[in-house]
């Protein structure tokens, strides 16, 4: 029976749409984990240093430390010493001064970078740097310290975390995962973020949504000017959207760059393509040329508590009138080394969705993650 068959067809489209978002989001899930134990087994390996361990270190209360300055990152110092078999992290604030005849690489608040031998004088709150390039800088100005001659490798930090939630009285699940990795150098600057959410109840169609960001950055001779790309992806069942992708190229600058806040703003002429879900009719074009603003803010407590904000808005140049806008607030609270949990919220909004889609989609989660270095 044609009619039949028809019927049966419509009724199983829904479920077989959700099904092929379920398997994206279990593959990305998979290959996150995996990628995940393959830095857990040859971490070890590769973040082996051979430098000296005859760093010095003096404490604001009078301690006096030998070890291997490894790099000072929002306003931790983190050091090896010899008799001790993991890194240990110093609040910069009670670090009174160092000592160290191996070259480093040091960047102040204006954007600045200095190579070579580092040392600072008794009661005199400046590090001097001499080597290729010379100069001083304020102990409170001094944002980064890297050893030079590391490894790609060495430079990579990040983090994943999973979050699920269980409700018997509907039978509701909510899975979360998130993961971020980061490349910092001298003058470059690479990120890219993901995180999905998949939702399951009974009587219900299930729903997820997956996003990804990348930024690629390159420091504008000695300034807080930076000029990259960005590539941003999205997938959402709620939003009846298949894949959005958004590639652009930008210009960036940071008023405020402490070693404990992050002040960015970014300016970008991106090009959309959408791919809506099969059933869905669109209420704007699928290939959109848009400009893109972004603010982005971070401040850090010294191994606790770390803030994140990201707003991206995307006024449409070809489609005038439409914007969409993206908001993601996190907050980390580190429990045990380096454990910690995150309480994030997301916003996804455009004001011409797809027909009988939600203009804006946000959601919660909560989750436990770890973070390497």
């Amino acid at each position: 029976m044609p009619g039949v068959d028809s019927i049966s067809l419509r009724l199983r489209e829904p479920y077989r749409l959700v099904g092929v978002y379920r398997v994206r989001f279990m593959s990305s899930c998979l290959g996150l984990l995996l990628c995940t134990c393959l830095w857990g087994v040859f971490m070890p390996e590769v973040y082996g240093s051979t430098r000296l361990k005859t760093d010095v270190v003096y404490m604001k209360n009078g301690d006096k430390i030998t070890c291997e300055i490894r790099s000072l990152e929002q306003g931790q110092l983190t050091i090896k010493q010899e008799y001790a078999n993991s890194t240990v992290a110093l609040d910069w604030e009670k670090v009174d001064r160092i000592e160290t005849q191996q070259p480093f690489v040091v960047a102040d608040t204006r954007g600045n970078a200095f190579n070579g031998i580092l040392s600072e004088k008794t009661d005199q709150s400046f590090l001097t740097i001499v080597g290729s390039t010379t100069g001083k800088i304020s102990h409170d100005e001094v944002v980064s310290i890297q050893q030079t001659g590391e490894t790609f490798v060495r430079r990579l930090k990040g983090s994943i975390d999973l979050g699920l939630d269980f409700a018997q009285s509907n039978s509701q699940k909510n899975l979360t995962l998130q993961s971020d990795l980061t490349y910092q150098a001298t003058r470059q600057f690479f990120a890219v973020t993901s995180s999905s959410q998949f939702t399951s109840q009974q009587e219900t169609n299930n729903t997820s949504e997956t996003t990804v960001k990348s930024e690629y950055f390159h420091q504008l001779r000695k300034s807080n000017w930076y000029g990259g790309g960005i590539a941003n992806f999205l997938s959402s069942s709620e939003q009846q959207i298949s894949l959005r992708s958004t590639f652009g190229g930008a210009l960036a600058i940071r008023p405020v760059y402490t070693n404990k806040t992050n002040l960015s703003l970014i300016g970008a002429l991106a090009y959309t393509s959408e791919k809506d879900a099969s059933n869905a009719t669109s209420t704007a074009s699928t290939q959109a040329l848009d400009s893109a603003v972004a603010v982005q803010f971070s401040t850090f407590r010294f191994d606790s508590t770390n803030f994140a904000t990201t707003v991206w808005i995307y006024p449409s140049l070809t489609s005038p009138g439409r914007v969409r806008m993206t908001i993601n607030q996190d907050v980390y609270y580190k429990f045990y080394k380096d454990f910690y949990v995150r309480a994030s919220f997301y916003s996804n909004y455009d004001n011409r969705p797809v027909v009988g889609a939600p203009s804006n989609n946000l959601g919660a989660s909560s989750t436990v993650g770890w973070s390497f270095r």
